[in-house]
């Protein structure tokens, strides 16, 4: 039984690792449909709602190879809109929301705008919805919104995050001679452990802030190492046959941005109610 599942985890290492190489160097869009094509992108899903049913180590060889071979990483729509939808949707609804969801990878994220697709929180009563075709699709209880938001979100697409941040900020330090090694050494070692924690499904909402404040950090040290000059630089020369610079880099900067604010406030909440709750005991 072992040897099977030894076996197993090979194979699926050569399927995503044979992925990565392929299709790589995609538009982040174009990355995500042909990962959906191949049966990759729902990465913690269940296998009733579409995932392959995966379990954690096998999402971490997934998790590894994206992040080695420098893919884009997961939207928000994959780290906390499947989760909400997966989570607290109706049971009839889940396939439908869950496949418009995929179709929408880079538009869906939360809002609160009750005319825009996506995941609309409406601060007036603290709910959330799902608005899908000028259709309203409630998410839960009225009044538990922020609750909702810093409980249900995807530990795996947060790791693939900040380990993307660490691997592109190794690579880039050493191309240019950086002088942070020992921060990324650390950033290394914070990873492991949280890996460790989520190898055995252990204190998760405390593998949620960890990976949150992990890829605050690589994209801190990555927007050192790239500077202010490489930020705004986004195309090559004029009259330049050569690749822009830091094209990698910049588009995970770009897209950790985007997401890290609102979750790490609601995760950090969210933990610190639990060690109330912890301490009452």
């Amino acid at each position: 039984m072992k040897d099977e599942r030894e076996a197993g985890h090979k194979d699926l290492e050569a399927e995503i690792k044979s992925f990565c190489e392929l299709h790589n160097s995609l538009e982040t869009r174009t990355f995500f449909e042909e990962m959906d094509k191949a049966g990759l992108l729902r990465l913690d899903w269940p296998e009733h709602l579409g995932g392959r049913g995966w379990n954690r180590r096998e999402q971490l060889i997934v998790i590894k190879a994206l992040a080695e071979y420098k893919c884009p990483i997961f939207p928000e729509a994959l780290s906390l809109g499947a989760p909400l939808i997966i989570n607290l949707s109706l049971d009839e609804d889940k396939l439908f929301l869950l496949e418009n969801l995929i179709r929408n990878l880079s538009v869906w994220r939360i809002h609160h705008n009750p005319d825009s697709e996506g995941f609309f929180l409406a601060q007036e009563d603290s709910s959330l919805y799902v608005i899908c075709q000028k259709k309203k699709y409630p998410l839960g209880e009225s009044g538990l919104a922020e609750e909702y938001l810093s409980k249900y979100f995807s530990t795996a697409c947060l790791l693939q995050q900040w380990l993307s941040g660490i691997l592109l900020s190794k690579d880039l330090s050493r191309a240019i001679s950086g002088s942070i090694e020992n921060e990324i050494i650390e950033e290394e070692i914070s990873f492991r452990a949280v890996e460790r924690l989520f190898r055995k499904s252990e204190s998760l909402s405390l593998q949620a802030l960890r990976s949150n404040s992990g890829r605050i950090k690589a994209h801190q040290i990555l927007t050192g190492l790239i500077g202010y000059e490489g930020l705004l630089k986004k195309s090559a020369e004029a009259g330049s046959n050569d690749p822009p610079k830091f094209l990698k880099e910049r588009v995970f900067l770009q897209s950790v941005a985007s997401q890290i604010s609102l979750n790490e406030i609601l995760i950090k909440d969210h933990v610190y109610e639990e060690s109330l709750d912890n301490d009452k005991e």
